[in-house]
């Protein structure tokens, strides 16, 4: 088993990852570290400490583990073999840089990191030390996507014209690490990230970014929202939109020669929810897709990269393609 320690009691890591972690026979979780008043490195950090430590022991009562009081202490811990890091992008690159140095293999909570060299950069130590490395678009792993590319290849909406996919939430308020550029903020990394991820999947990973949109709103100095045109080698094409000050959206369209397919829920089913795919023909239909659990599924992708040095090798190919199409879109259109 692989044991593994959580970086940061975040809400998603409470939600989601930690119950995934412990319903896996291929994990044991260990606890959870919070920083301590010196990794805060801001005057009069009692209070941030006094916060993340009620956090903390919310984990302790629901999941058991150790409370780690600052991330170094977990992170060259030598009982503990991964780390899952769940913080803001703008401190990936300098969590999951110290995480490897110490020989541990990371999960990192999407998008691996804020900007193109810095993954470059994590991916080359990694490589250099034998260690997985994981970015967790966990919607990837549910068996709706799965579903989903069985019915287009199976031909059932004909030849595939366009795919359109969309994510957006409403304003999170201007205290939200998404909507500050030192934090890594911004729509394209955060919610962008998904569309972008599952536009490149259905058209096969061979996609390049033809139009782009990034705009900003309410005074912010990141991208609040945006869309951008992806085109493969056969000229297939699919539009993408994104957004942090939105109504909520979540949805994925794939119009074919015959018919289309649609679902409402494409990036962010829980464990307990069925998913419903419609496809509209000459008839229309339903297809269920039962419970499925998500992040539990990418946890056990990042347990096959830690124990198979090829899946390995090519799940580094994966986050670099994918940190590719985002430094491309910020190249072009960046706030």
């Amino acid at each position: 088993m692989i044991k593994i320690g959580i970086l940061g009691a975040s809400d998603i890591a409470f939600r989601r990852m930690a119950p995934a972690l412990c319903n896996s026979d291929r994990f044991q979780y260990v606890g959870v570290a919070i920083s301590s008043k010196e990794e805060w490195g801001v005057d009069n950090a009692d209070a941030l400490v006094a916060a993340q430590m009620a956090k903390a022991k919310t984990f302790e009562e629901k999941f058991g583990g150790k409370i780690f009081e600052s991330y170094h202490d977990l992170l060259t811990a030598k009982d503990v073999d991964a780390i899952y890091l769940p913080l803001p992008p703008g401190l990936h690159y300098k969590w999951g840089k110290i995480a490897l140095e110490n020989g541990k293999h990371i999960l990192l909570e999407k998008p691996f990191t804020a900007c193109l060299q810095d993954t470059e950069s994590l991916l080359a130590l990694a490589e250099e030390k034998g260690l997985a490395v994981h970015e967790n678009f966990a919607f990837v792993y549910h068996a709706q996507i799965e579903k989903i590319k069985e019915i287009v290849d199976d031909g059932e909406i004909g030849d595939v014209r366009l795919i359109r996919t969309a994510f957006g939430f409403p304003y999170r308020g201007e205290n939200d690490f998404r909507y500050h550029k030192s934090m890594g903020g911004g729509a394209l990394l955060d919610c962008g990230g998904y569309p972008l991820k599952l536009a490149d999947y259905l058209l096969g990973g061979d996609t390049r970014i033809s139009d782009c949109q990034l705009l900003s709103a309410k005074g912010h100095d990141v991208d609040v929202y945006g869309a951008a045109t992806l085109q493969n080698e056969v000229g297939a094409v699919a539009q993408i939109a994104f957004g942090m000050d939105n109504s909520y959206k979540c949805d994925l369209e794939i119009w074919g020669s015959q018919g289309y397919l649609s679902t409402p829920r494409v990036f962010t089913p829980t464990a307990e929810m069925e998913t419903v795919i419609t496809i509209k023909t000459q008839t229309e239909k339903t297809v269920t897709v039962a419970p499925d659990d998500q992040f539990l599924h990418s946890a056990e992708f990042f347990a096959d990269c830690v124990g198979n040095a090829l899946t390995r090798a090519g799940h580094y190919q994966t986050i670099r393609h994918q940190a590719k199409l985002f430094q491309d879109i910020i190249n072009e259109k960046g706030v």
